[in-house]
């Protein structure tokens, strides 16, 4: 009996932890396909606790699809970030009690012009970085998800000190560098292999838009100059 006994209380607590801890109230959250672009529109979500206690939360925002003079930015429980913030602070978790919600809402900045995005919501604990919820945020989408699993890009060096090369499996035709603040520095025709000289810029962070057919953005990614020590 006490065998027994043991076994369905190992049982009961392996299935207990295996509950998933937090989830989104919509994924995806979706916005209809006939959703005006000509003016900024958003996807209403909430993170909920499942757990016993209360947890904190981060989360990181990644521009899958969009097109080009298009952005994103994070509204959480805490405040609406910057379109050029793509991660949650450490010091600005939020803190989800027991049983309760938080916001987790993506605003879509069209300047005015027709198109779909796609924005990527990782959410993971504070003190836990090996789970993830992955939330897919859709807006006007046109592109279908196999397509957008299809697409494999990557940048490097990065840190880079004079050039950068990306490589791709998909229709590239332009790679754009913004300043922080948004402000277009420079642009290059993509090529397969190609490096991307950045020896004139300035030391800093720069926004890498990788720009597709009919000016679709594909990615954005973060890029750091940082010239070679003397």
């Amino acid at each position: 009996m006490a065998r027994i006994f043991t076994i369905l209380f190992c049982l009961s607590m392996s299935l207990g932890f295996s509950q998933e801890r937090f989830s989104s109230e919509f994924n995806p959250c979706k916005l209809e396909e006939k959703v005006d672009a000509s003016k900024d529109q958003y996807c209403h979500n909430k993170i909920r606790n499942h757990t016993k206690r209360p947890i904190l939360v981060l989360w990181a925002k990644e521009n899958l699809l969009m097109p080009l003079f298009w952005d994103s930015y994070v509204c959480d429980n805490n405040q609406c970030y910057s379109p050029a913030v793509v991660k949650c602070p450490e010091d600005a978790a939020n803190e989800v009690l027991v049983d309760s919600t938080v916001n987790m809402d993506v605003h879509f900045q069209t300047d005015g012009t027709q198109g779909g995005a796609h924005v990527v919501i990782w959410v993971n604990e504070k003190d836990d970085t090996t789970k993830k919820l992955k939330i897919d945020y859709l807006f006007n989408k046109t592109v279908s998800n196999n397509e957008v699993k299809n697409i494999a890009i990557k940048m490097y060096p990065n840190p880079a000190s004079n050039a950068f090369t990306v490589e791709y499996n998909t229709g590239l035709t332009r790679v754009e560098l913004y300043s922080i603040l948004g402000k277009k520095v420079v642009s290059f025709n993509a090529g397969h292999f190609k490096s991307y000289d950045i020896s004139n810029l300035v030391d800093g962070i720069y926004l890498v838009k990788l720009i597709g057919p009919n000016d679709q953005l594909l990615r954005t990614v973060r890029l750091q100059k940082r010239s070679p020590r003397a």
